[in-house]
């Protein structure tokens, strides 16, 4: 039997690499998303009253309905898309302020929190139901000059939640390649 010195290379070099290798901080990313997912709350928070008079407005009226009643629910309607547009702003604005500096909640409070992608589909669903409302209720004509604004809103906080998910797969791909050069050299040794 030969002995190769190849093998025992790859592996100290396999070490090295693994060591070596720059690594995102799991708490740091851990504590950005329960940091994300407390902003992401206090929006819905904040919106749900806004979207219940929406929908309320909404079912008020329907497209057959005179032009009068139209153009009250219309009215009615502006403030509160407004008040969320505006709502989606100011978190949008402290989602990038968080991206810019490093968190130091506590544990407790970390793991006290509802996972951030439940509670982003908790935002969409009610932010597409009063769309859906006011679509069905004042026809795609009015509703689409008020409903503009909320889609470039809406559009920026999710843009602004990117650092998270970036961040998450970026700890992902280094764990699947740590896991994946282990595995190389174990196969190496082995024969």
């Amino acid at each position: 039997m030969r002995f190769s010195i190849l093998p025992v290379l790859a592996l100290a070099g396999t070490f090295t690499s693994v060591l070596s290798a720059p690594t995102p901080e799991p708490l740091a990313i851990e504590r950005r998303a329960t940091t994300q997912a407390t902003i992401i709350q206090s929006l819905i928070t904040t919106v749900v009253p806004s979207l219940s008079a929406i929908n309320a407005t909404a079912h008020t009226v329907t497209p057959a309905s005179s032009p009068a009643a139209l153009a009250v629910a219309e009215a009615a309607a502006k403030p509160e898309i407004a008040a969320v547009v505006a709502a989606f702003s100011a978190s949008t604005a402290q989602l990038k302020s968080l991206n810019h500096k490093r968190d130091t909640t506590a544990i407790a409070t970390r793991q006290a929190t509802v996972p951030l992608g439940v509670l982003l589909g908790e935002l969409v669903a009610d932010v597409l139901a009063a769309v859906d409302a006011l679509l069905n209720s004042l026809g795609l004509g009015p509703a689409s000059g008020l409903l503009a604004p909320l889609g470039p809103a809406l559009s920026a906080l999710l843009l602004a939640l990117e650092v998270v998910v970036d961040d998450l797969l970026l700890a992902v791909e280094t764990l699947v390649n740590d896991l994946l050069t282990g595995l190389a050299a174990g196969l190496i040794l082995a024969k």
